[in-house]
């Protein structure tokens, strides 16, 4: 079938009016859905930023500030670690260098010394006489000064009979002096050790009259000490100290009480010291545990003070006092679940500490346990008035 040009023409007519018809939409309406979609992603992006700051708020912020606290946890630990240690090795370096000092010297030093004395061997052959011909010679002459009263350029026998006795005298003089040196170092040695149970009793003494107690604790801990009196138990402690250095051993509690003048003098680190040697020398001073826990959880070393406290807990797991610093330190470092046991604990060992009851309902109460929170309020206050 052939297409005319009038046809062709006829068939593009037809084709446009067909597209225009498609084609043809009111333009209201097309502006007026476009507004709606822009409107409703709108709606969609704010509900999205309100959600992810929510999620940042209630989940990352908390979980990143937890992460700074135990950063700066972690330094701390680790700055006292590099302390000690430090001191420690300075310590070695300074004992292997008088270990060097004292017990060696120089190999070709000692080469010298034998040459010296060989060459000066060498020449004594010459100018001096064996032991053996000198005491032959010794024999003729004391025989010869038998025999005649007087030598030809010797001393007569009186004469030297009495250089013999001048010379027994010194010697025994001598022998008196080291004799009464002997006895005054004995002397000096039970002196000191006397001297040093003095101050020791002394230095409990003192530690009773300023009203310190044996704990650490906010509630017992004394604010009030004067200068004049913390002055006088630092020199105590200090002398103290001066005769361990002459490898006198101390008692164990005296370490302890020498930790407590360096914690009230703000020395935590000798404290800390002090304390692990009281419990080294004796493993069931828990007051020493109670001490040395708080002290490093005030360093900052929350970590080390709950390995210390479970350590003594394992000693003797009856001791209250034991199950309360390590409760406290839970708390503070937000572990509530482990801090309402040991608080459980402190109730298990000691009831009559009531107002324990009134913590957990604190804890719980945190936590979102409201029921809980009730029974330990309700308890501590039917226990409250029941005490009265």
């Amino acid at each position: 079938m052939k297409f005319t040009y009038k046809d062709l023409l006829k068939y593009f007519e037809y084709l446009k009016n067909l597209a225009q018809t498609i084609s043809y939409t009111p333009k209201r309406s097309f502006i007026k859905t476009d507004k709606q979609i822009s409107f409703i992603l709108g709606i969609v992006f704010t509900i999205s930023v309100v959600v992810l700051l929510s999620y940042w708020l209630l989940k990352e912020k908390p979980y990143y500030n937890k992460l700074i606290t135990e950063k700066d946890e972690l330094i701390n630990t680790l700055k006292f670690i590099r302390d000690k240690q430090k001191k420690i090795y300075e310590n070695s370096v300074a004992a292997y260098e008088e270990k060097l000092t004292n017990e060696y010297i120089l190999k070709s030093i000692y080469n010298d010394k034998v040459n010296d004395y060989e060459n000066k061997l060498n020449s004594y052959k010459n100018n001096y006489i064996s032991r053996e011909e000198h005491k032959n010679l010794i024999k003729e002459l004391e025989q010869q000064m038998k025999e005649e009263p007087s030598v030809k350029g010797g001393i007569s026998t009186e004469e030297f009979e009495k250089k013999i006795t001048t010379l027994e005298q010194r010697a025994s003089i001598l022998e008196d002096k080291n004799f009464n040196l002997k006895t005054t170092l004995e002397k000096s040695l039970v002196f000191i050790k006397e001297e040093k149970e003095i101050l020791e009793d002394m230095l409990l003494l003192e530690r009773k009259k300023a009203f310190i107690p044996s704990l650490i604790l906010p509630e017992t801990k004394n604010n009030s000490l004067t200068a004049d009196v913390l002055k006088r138990l630092i020199t105590l402690r200090d002398k103290l100290k001066n005769i361990e250095e002459m490898n006198l051993e101390l008692k164990p509690d005296t370490y302890f009480e020498m930790g407590l003048v360096s914690y009230y003098n703000k020395q935590y680190e000798e404290a800390i010291e002090e304390w692990e040697n009281a419990i080294s020398l004796n493993r069931n001073n828990l007051k020493a545990y109670i001490c040395l826990g708080i002290a490093y959880n005030e360093k900052g070393m929350s970590d080390n003070a709950i390995m210390i406290l479970k350590h003594a807990v394992e000693v003797n797991p009856k001791y209250a006092t034991l199950h309360l610093a390590l409760a406290r330190i839970y708390e503070q470092k937000g572990a509530l679940d482990n801090a309402i046991y040991e608080y459980s604990k402190v109730l298990e060992v000691d009831p009559t500490t009531i107002d324990i009851h009134n913590i957990i309902g604190t804890l719980y109460e945190k936590k979102g346990l409201k029921e809980e929170a009730k029974k330990s309020f309700a308890q501590y206050e039917r226990l409250k008035k029941a005490s009265k």
